[in-house]
């Protein structure tokens, strides 16, 4: 369906807001499984650190780039089971790795350059 051009102008804006924000995850499903591993205290333990990890995604999001965001989420949300967690540590590493290339490609790693 082609919608029209101002259906387009007025829905843009709620859209790029959208991805400008921490996506909202069903921790449920994640959180089922480690009541098969972790026994009685695993939901409870998984639920408080999914709701760390989205609680530190908040007040760090805006810090990492939109590109890099999209890409976490995509690859969290390819199972059924997302993770807040996940979606972090995915950002943190590249992150991290992007801080690591650039003194090389500089070239101002070790003495010997």
């Amino acid at each position: 369906m082609i919608l029209p051009i101002p259906a387009l102008v007025v829905g843009l804006p709620l859209i790029m807001a959208a991805a400008d924000t921490v996506p909202s995850f069903d921790i449920r499903p994640s959180c089922q499984g480690a009541a098969e591993t972790a026994g009685s205290r695993g939901p409870e333990a998984c639920r408080n650190t999914e709701i760390s990890a989205r609680d530190q995604l908040a007040q760090e999001w805006n810090t990492f780039s939109a590109a890099d965001r999209d890409r976490c989420v995509s690859l969290t949300t390819m199972t059924r089971m997302p993770s807040y967690v996940q979606v972090l540590v995915c950002l943190e590493m590249t992150r991290d790795a992007r801080n690591l290339r650039a003194p090389r490609e500089r070239g101002t790693v070790g003495s010997g350059n």
